[in-house]
């Protein structure tokens, strides 16, 4: 078991025994009795638990880990809808669906390979403009603040279609505001972190 704590701005470790016993310190990652280098895959497991104590990391991971559920999601439905499936995942972007849906309906009506293969190539740059965002919101703030606009004009879309029926969007409702709300708090996560590192 390990103990962190920080003096002069020195990382010291106090390692305990199952007894919560004192059997060893190590300061910034070397055993003071032996002096040998801390363990890399210790140190990395050690620094992930702290990490994932910290609330802004917290955040920032379940923002990432939702946007990219939805990106994964999108392209997922959108392979469903050329398989002509019945089912659908509702964590997903509407647009490049609904473009896709639209562009089928009407190749239905009149056949035409120009609007078919069109159809699919506007629907998966529509999804991959998601997908880029969140390559990019790796290492920027600007993509997840341009991802939220997206996401909001895609949720005006459901509530536009919902007007005909309600009851069948709303589960696409509740994911949208639940992604809209994952990515207000990756957006202030960022911030901080931002803030912590000018500090």
């Amino acid at each position: 078991m390990f103990c962190p704590f920080e003096v002069d701005g020195s990382e010291i470790i106090l390692r305990l025994d199952l007894k919560n016993h004192p059997v060893g310190l190590i300061l910034d990652g070397v055993y003071l009795e032996t002096g040998t280098p801390m363990e890399e895959t210790v140190l990395s497991a050690f620094r992930s638990a702290q990490e994932s104590q910290n609330p802004i990391i917290a955040n920032d991971r379940a923002g990432m880990g939702a946007f990219l559920t939805f990106v994964g999601l999108t392209y997922v439905n959108l392979i469903l809808i050329l398989m002509n499936a019945s089912l659908s995942f509702p964590f997903s972007a509407t647009v490049p669906q609904l473009v896709l849906g639209i562009a089928l309906s009407w190749n239905e009506e009149s056949p035409s390979t120009v609007l078919f293969v069109s159809g699919i190539v506007l629907s998966v740059i529509f999804a991959s403009v998601y997908l880029l965002l969140y390559l990019l919101a790796k290492k920027r703030f600007w993509p997840v603040v341009a991802t939220l606009v997206l996401v909001v004009l895609d949720t005006l879309v459901v509530l536009y279609l919902s007007l005909d029926d309600f009851t069948f969007y709303i589960i696409d409702i509740v994911f949208h505001a639940w992604l809209m709300w994952s990515l207000i708090k990756l957006i202030g996560a960022r911030r901080k972190q931002a803030e912590q590192y000018l500090q």
